[in-house]
């Protein structure tokens, strides 16, 4: 089993770890075989599983094997053992959006939708403003964070650029007398 986080740049999966501490090195195809696959019948046996990410990041922690259940092996449902170290790897990676936050933007996208059946111009209205807002918004974070020390690469990647293109959004802000740089 796999997990992608809402930015797709992190796909989580759970690495069987060997009597040795290391991991099974990937197939001649470049491929990974899942960690239940190392059950000892033909070829290594994982004494062990440690969560993973696509983007190289291993997880210190590691966790039991339980070869008749996938699922507490693994720890999704109980978001625990290897998931939940993943989670928190991509917390600390791309940052953790604060739930009072993620509840106000989901009861606004619902409430712009029903605007947008009952009152359609309203809805337009609403979007204009949000819009307009959005700007100020990323300015204003990004300035906080060059304050911060924060890399231009991680400026960028919430909103899916590169380190020289979000130094050119957002390195002069309009109305600013002071460059981030």
């Amino acid at each position: 089993m796999s997990w992608v986080d809402e930015t797709g740049r992190h796909e989580g999966f759970v690495a069987a770890v060997l009597g040795d501490g290391g991991e099974p090195g990937p197939q001649p195809d470049g491929s990974r075989m899942p960690w239940w696959a190392y059950n000892g019948a033909d070829g290594p046996r994982a004494v062990a599983v440690r969560s993973a990410c696509g983007c190289g990041w291993r997880g210190g922690a590691v966790h039991p094997v339980d070869f008749g259940d996938d699922e507490a092996t693994e720890g999704y449902e109980a978001e625990t053992g290897p998931y939940a170290d993943w989670e928190r790897h991509v917390t600390a990676a791309e940052g953790l959006v604060p739930y009072d936050v993620e509840q106000l933007l989901g009861m606004l996208r619902r409430r712009v939708a029903e605007l947008a059946e009952q009152q359609p111009v309203a809805a337009l209205r609403v979007a204009a403003q949000v819009e307009g807002m959005a700007p100020m918004l990323g300015a204003s974070a990004a300035q906080a964070a060059r304050r911060g020390l924060v890399s231009w690469e991680a400026i960028g990647r919430p909103f899916g650029l590169d380190a020289e293109a979000a130094r050119a959004r957002f390195a002069l802000i309009p109305g600013s007398a002071d460059s981030l740089d």
